[in-house]
């Protein structure tokens, strides 16, 4: 297994939410430090079919809604990248060299663009805390270039996940 600082699951396939939930769980369940954010599915509101995006702040009940209503009949992006750049601020503040995991929710069209929490995962790399995100395959190309030798892509398996966590770690402590 790599063990590669930046890991990233593909969103298409499986409930990749639910995925990092479990993982979050597990690992907080071994008392190792897992900061960061895992996103839920809020409320529609009507305007479009789809439903608000929160990210909640993993231990703790502080959670950033990142998408905004654009009226009835729109059809472009519903990110609040104000939101998202509020999010990774407060996230960045929060991470410690004590991190073992930060989770993300995504690395997408912001990352790819240099936005978002792309300066949270350099701050999380320069200080060798290892990161998991999700990644739609649209955005893999910027990934493998944002990530080059340091990233690697995990299947949607719970026991994949930790296995490369297990294996960042065991080379962090031989390090």
């Amino acid at each position: 297994m790599t063990s590669a600082l930046l890991a990233a699951v593909r969103c298409d396939r499986g409930d990749v939410d639910s995925l990092l939930n479990e993982v979050e769980k597990a690992l907080s369940g071994q008392g190792k430090r897992v900061r960061g954010v895992l996103q839920t599915q809020g409320v529609s509101n009507g305007e479009c079919f789809c439903a608000d995006m929160d990210l909640q702040v993993i231990g703790s009940d502080r959670s950033f809604q990142i998408s905004q209503s654009l009226g009835p009949g729109s059809s472009g992006c519903r990110l609040n990248s104000g939101a998202l750049a509020d999010c990774a601020a407060y996230l960045e503040q929060s991470l410690t060299a004590d991190t073992d995991l930060l989770i993300l929710n995504r690395f997408g069209r912001g990352e790819s663009e240099g936005k978002g929490f792309r300066d949270l995962i350099g701050a999380a790399v320069a200080s060798d805390v290892p990161v998991l995100t999700a990644l739609r395959p649209a955005y893999v190309e910027a990934w493998t270039a944002f990530g080059a030798e340091m990233a690697c892509e995990l299947p949607v398996e719970r026991d994949a996940v930790l296995e490369w966590f297990n294996a960042v770690q065991g080379a962090h402590e031989s390090a």
